[in-house]
């Protein structure tokens, strides 16, 4: 079980090895910070109510909503960035042009040794 969690840690906060890689460092940071913080407003909102109400039914089920919408937003967040891929070629991603060009519906082409990108 310990391996387990071990391992569980790992894929979720190594980010050579979740799905997070594909990402620039920035954005990385970005999302992590993000999930972090939901997480910890979570888990705050669910102790709080316990301590302030006890175990009832309410408090049970607030904790447990948060706690699965909190599941399926991580969820959501890394298969978002699983989606995400850089371009081997020199671009950032897949959005950018390389020798073409489209201008009042022709296709202008560019010189090959041309960079790209969003300033053309």
């Amino acid at each position: 079980m310990r391996e387990f969690l071990y391992q569980a840690g790992l894929l979720l906060f190594d980010d050579k090895k979740n799905d997070l890689r594909a990402l620039p460092k920035t954005v990385r940071l970005q999302i992590l910070v993000v999930l972090s913080l939901m997480w910890s407003v979570i888990f705050t909102v669910v102790f709080w109510s316990y301590n302030k109400w006890g175990l009832v039914l309410t408090t049970s089920v607030v904790g447990h909503v948060l706690v699965i919408l909190g599941v399926y937003f991580t969820m959501k967040s890394f298969q978002n960035a699983r989606q995400f891929n850089l371009r081997s070629d020199g671009y950032h991603n897949t959005t950018r042009s390389r020798q073409n060009l489209w201008v009042d519906g022709k296709k202008i082409k560019l010189d090959q040794k041309d960079p790209g990108g969003e300033h053309e």
